[in-house]
């Protein structure tokens, strides 16, 4: 999910955590306020360049990709599905060969069955069979021609697999996207969280000048005031930019599977790639890469091999099947087993079986009038799907051309507030200028700086996105993280 604002995010976040609103006006308790900010005082900061602790895992952007393709549960289930369905393939080849079972029988006579002589032969009762009963019986049956049923059921199969197999190129490229897009946003929000630091560490240096100037009586009480109140505003600040700071990082830890591990060392940092693609170039590229692309348009064939399956379940279908048996009786006081003697007999028979589909209650026309819409149906979501991917096509190429655009024009406002907060400073160290004006200077530039950054964070993410709209699995551009 791309965010366009670091608002935004903070909302989402708490929203799903909590369950409420998150408000960046919200009104901490004094003690809640003091003690946090306390704690953040004495806590370490590790700014870019400064060693981590031991044992705290060093992650570049290509590192993160690989663990999360490694432990993402979504990869693992689709991983999974592949395999079921190459055992569908395995399956099906079943119609295709020879069935082989054996049947055996020990059965114990505690009372023989009899047998009633026509009373034209003086009627009688006679005992049959021996104590103890033995049969075996192998049988073989072998699908000769079922109408093309069996070919297509294992064509289908071998559909159903490579749908799989792009089901597990989609989930890739949804785990890619996702890892790169939580690792862009801890950088983002790194950077916002230094920004808010050094905003509030200068509110500190000019509080310090303030003062002495009052002190000097060159510097009025409202200065004096309006200097403090610009660091208790920016306090919570910085107290929240840390507190987002470490939801982003659980948040690309989930994705990477690493929950029980140290947070991590981010290696690389937000850049600017120049990226230029032709439109139609695009458009054509995710038609035919797309994991999503792909699998519709096996899912018709499959829907058609479908068809012609139940069509078949209304013509004959013709068998081969053959079989050996073996009988054998014996007595309680025998020694002589039934496999032993002459009280062992053996069979085999063969056959062909010819079987033809005269009435079933209509269920198979009702099969052939389901498989014929799901059919349609198929063709009607690849038609979609064309045309959404197209769109979807169309607005990656266009959203990075304008963050391009915006890149520019960013650069150039940071140039100018950099430049506008320089005069300030000089102006007010020679009293040229009040306390308000610096502030004023400084405030545009913290937030020139801030757009800055969500720009280089939405420009990456925007990369990353056309990556997954085209279907490709290409690394995003990565920067190491200057010392």
């Amino acid at each position: 999910m791309e965010v366009s604002s670091i608002g935004e995010y903070v909302e989402n976040q708490e929203e799903h955590r909590r369950g409420v609103s998150f408000r960046e006006d919200f009104l901490f308790p004094g003690w809640v306020f003091g003690l946090s900010l306390v704690i953040l005082m004495i806590s370490p900061w590790n700014p870019a360049g400064a060693a981590p602790p031991a044992g705290v895992r060093h992650l570049s952007l290509e590192e993160a990709v690989s663990l999360a393709e490694r432990n993402n549960e979504a990869l693992l289930i689709a991983q999974e599905d592949e395999k079921r369905a190459k055992g569908a393939v395995k399956e099906a080849w079943a119609g295709a060969l020879p069935s082989v079972s054996f049947e055996g029988i020990y059965q114990g006579n505690f009372k023989r069955p009899v047998f009633f002589a026509p009373e034209e032969f003086e009627g009688g009762k006679f005992e049959m069979g021996e104590d103890i009963e033995v049969q075996g019986r192998i049988r073989v049956d072998q699908v000769l021609y079922a109408f093309g049923r069996v070919g297509n059921a294992l064509k289908f199969a071998n559909i159903y697999k490579d749908i799989s197999a792009q089901g597990v190129e989609q989930a890739r490229s949804g785990v890619i996207f996702s890892a790169r897009e939580a690792y862009f946003r801890v950088l983002l929000l790194r950077k916002v969280a230094d920004i808010r630091r050094q905003s509030l560490e200068q509110a500190r240096s000019h509080l310090t000048e303030v003062e002495q100037k009052y002190d000097q009586g060159t510097a009025s009480r409202y200065e004096l005031l309006r200097a403090q109140v610009e660091v208790k505003n920016r306090e919570p600040e910085v107290i929240s930019a840390t507190n987002t700071l470490a939801l982003s990082i659980q948040d690309l830890k989930q994705v990477l599977g690493l929950e029980a591990d140290p947070d991590p060392v981010l290696t690389d940092s937000l850049g600017f790639d120049p990226l230029e693609i032709p439109l139609e170039s695009a458009v054509l590229e995710a038609l035919r890469q797309r994991p999503e692309m792909l699998s519709l348009d096996l899912n018709v064939r499959g829907k058609e091999m479908i068809l012609a399956i139940e069509k078949a379940g209304l013509l004959p279908t013709l068998g081969l099947y053959g079989q050996v048996a073996m009988q054998g009786h014996a007595s309680k006081s025998s020694l002589t087993g039934p496999f032993y003697g002459a009280r062992r007999a053996i069979s085999a028979s063969a056959g062909i079986a010819l079987r033809i589909p005269i009435f079933d209650g209509f269920r198979t026309r009702g099969k052939v009038q389901q498989a014929k819409a799901s059919f349609r149906r198929a063709e009607y979501e690849l038609e979609r799907a064309r045309k959404g991917i197209r769109l979807e096509a169309t607005k990656a190429v266009q959203d990075l051309e304008s963050l391009g655009q915006e890149y520019e024009s960013q650069v150039a406002t940071v140039e100018l507030a950099e430049e506008t907060y320089a005069i300030a400073q000089t102006r007010f160290r020679s009293g040229l200028s009040t306390h308000l004006e610096l502030t004023d200077a400084e405030t545009a530039l913290n937030f020139a700086r801030t757009n800055f950054a969500e720009t280089l964070y939405r420009y990456n993410v925007a990369i990353a996105n056309l990556e997954r709209v085209l279907g490709r699995t290409s690394q995003a551009p990565a920067h190491p993280e200057k010392e």
